[in-house]
């Protein structure tokens, strides 16, 4: 489901206040107790099998990446846009459009985060190569598959509040004209590296 660039702003602005701390601590499993640990953040569950989806006040779907635990939780993603040839030939048009639209919702982004602390593309000297428990592929796979494509965070100074991602990544084969491939753009959430003990 895609989000506008103002439906990133309004979530940005409804997230603000989130105790980021008992999010990571991590929800109970589905009944009453996922109910009201929801309904602390003003959230409502709408899918429990295997990973937790939950309906935001701002009417956004985040989910929580799961590898079969609930608790505790290292992600909360949102997606904001997607694209998909319908062939092969089509991929150069995907990446066109990822190109026009990346921008739009950086754009908005800052305008509730700020200036991020780090922005750039695949082909970046600078790329990060480690932000906690948000994955990033090794040089030479990101390399070879463009991707992530485009990459924005924000580490803000304050403990209690996430390590926010940007990010649009592209399908296996995306950038060549063989199979249709796709390109998504997803908001994450992340515990901030010295939260959760990583480099």
């Amino acid at each position: 489901m895609s989000r506008t660039p103002q439906q990133l702003i309004e979530e940005l602005r409804g997230l603000a206040d989130v105790d980021w701390a008992t999010v990571w601590n991590g929800p109970p499993y589905p009944g009453q107790g996922l109910d009201m640990w929801c309904a602390q953040f003003n959230w409502v569950p709408t899918s429990f099998e295997r990973v937790l989806s939950v309906r935001t006040d701002s009417e956004g779907e985040l989910w929580f990446p799961s590898s079969g635990n609930w608790a505790p939780v290292h992600a909360v993603v949102q997606e904001q846009w997607g694209a998909w040839a319908d062939t092969g030939a089509d991929n150069p048009l995907v990446l066109e459009r990822a190109a026009v639209v990346w921008p739009q919702y950086l754009t908005a982004a800052c305008s509730v985060l700020g200036e991020p602390a780090w922005e750039g593309s695949w082909e970046s000297k600078d790329f990060p190569e480690g932000l906690g428990s948000y994955t990033i592929p090794d040089r030479e796979k990101r390399i070879a598959r463009k991707s992530p494509y485009r990459l924005a965070y924000w580490m803000p100074a304050s403990p209690g509040k996430p390590l926010s991602v940007l990010e649009l990544t592209l399908g296996a084969g995306a950038t060549e004209t063989v199979k249709p491939r796709g390109a998504l753009l997803n908001l994450e959430f992340h515990p901030r590296p010295i939260e959760s003990g990583q480099p």
